[in-house]
């Protein structure tokens, strides 16, 4: 039987994949097809609440009341990422604890603040072995990515969009990885978002607000530009962590990455799009962007900033336009939602 091109890049690539999905039914069929983990964010989780409420029913009536709005999203959070690691734990133990994982996101309200996100992140670890943390790339974010790594707990950083974001990543992961081994603690692994899609709808939107001279149709290649970069340096530098690519928009972004050993994050939608294509079973990690395509790009004014190496310092991390945007939804249609599901108690943001 002829192996579908989903089941083709799990069973036969280096390139492994997860379900962008906490929705139940939705991860059975993703590991039927090789998902070897599951994303979920504020976004996904009141996704997954909404979209089958009897099955979560049960475990949403027992918590409590009185909880303040945030502590009841961070219930809900918690419901929906333990159940889907549940589905993933016996890849986690055959992987070696390597894969296998359900990714907690942090309230994006306080990602300016590395002590409360230390702290939740220490609580989000208690909910279960294949719990990966998951916080924004900001500067305040990085000693706490050191941290955690110190500690043996896995951690997925998320609203990547450059190359110097995903390094400092990967160096803050480092530093935290000697620390273990140092003190004899179990390595855990670090999965490092690369936006690709929204970081091409971004350039796209950008470009033609401020009327720039360029072919649009370059930017198609501008988030695939940034993943081949940083692959290539992380192997350099001999950087562990494991690149993620996510927020796909068409196939592309996921073939012309095949047989990289990075770990994509796949909608339903995109995985069904990538089935329905039927690409051919290519190997392209190795291919070039073309250099006159890259020289087009280096015409935005943002292309600089996310493609090279020092594009852009910490400080400026928080500054980058599709940072905002990207935290801001987080926020406002995922994390502020869950304040008030299924509850009496209305959210004090509004007033």
């Amino acid at each position: 039987m002829v192996k579908n091109y989903l089941k083709w890049l799990a069973d036969e690539t280096p390139t492994a994949w997860w379900n962008d999905s906490a929705v139940p039914q939705e991860i059975a069929e993703a590991i039927q097809n090789g998902a070897t983990g599951v994303t979920t964010n504020p976004v996904l989780t009141i996704k997954a609440l909404q979209a089958d409420p009897d099955y979560w029913s049960e475990e949403v009536t027992k918590i409590p009341e009185g909880l303040s709005p945030e502590e009841r999203a961070e219930a809900l959070l918690r419901i929906v990422a333990v159940d889907a690691a549940k589905q993933f734990y016996s890849i986690y133990e055959a992987s070696d604890m390597q894969q296998g994982y359900a990714l907690g996101q942090l309230n994006p309200a306080i990602c300016h603040d590395s002590r409360l996100m230390l702290e939740q992140a220490l609580r989000y670890h208690s909910w279960g072995d294949n719990i990966a943390v998951k916080l924004p790339t900001v500067k305040s974010a990085l000693p706490v990515v050191e941290e955690l790594a110190a500690r043996g707990i896995a951690v997925c950083t998320t609203l990547n969009f450059s190359v110097s974001q995903g390094l400092s990543v990967g160096e803050a992961y480092e530093r935290g990885v000697k620390k273990a081994k140092e003190n004899r603690i179990p390595v855990r692994p670090c999965f490092v978002v690369q936006q690709g899609g929204r970081l091409d709808e971004y350039l796209t939107e950008t470009a033609v607000d401020n009327q720039t001279d360029l072919d649009t149709k370059c930017i198609r290649h501008a988030g695939n530009a940034v993943c081949k970069k940083l692959y290539e340096l992380f192997q350099k530098k001999g950087i562990s962590a494991k690149i993620m690519p996510a927020g796909l928009r068409r196939t592309s972004h996921l073939t012309e990455l095949t047989g990289s050993d990075m770990v994509f994050s796949l909608q339903p939608r995109v995985q069904r799009m990538v089935l329905e294509e039927d690409p051919p079973r290519t190997i392209k990690i190795d291919e070039k962007i073309p250099e006159a395509i890259i020289a087009e790009l280096y015409k935005h004014r943002e292309f600089p900033r996310v493609y090279d190496e020092n594009g852009m310092c910490p400080e400026e991390f928080i500054t980058l336009g599709v940072t905002q945007k990207t935290l801001s939804q987080f926020l406002w249609t995922g994390w502020v939602p869950l304040e008030t599901y299924a509850s009496r108690i209305p959210s004090s943001r509004w007033f």
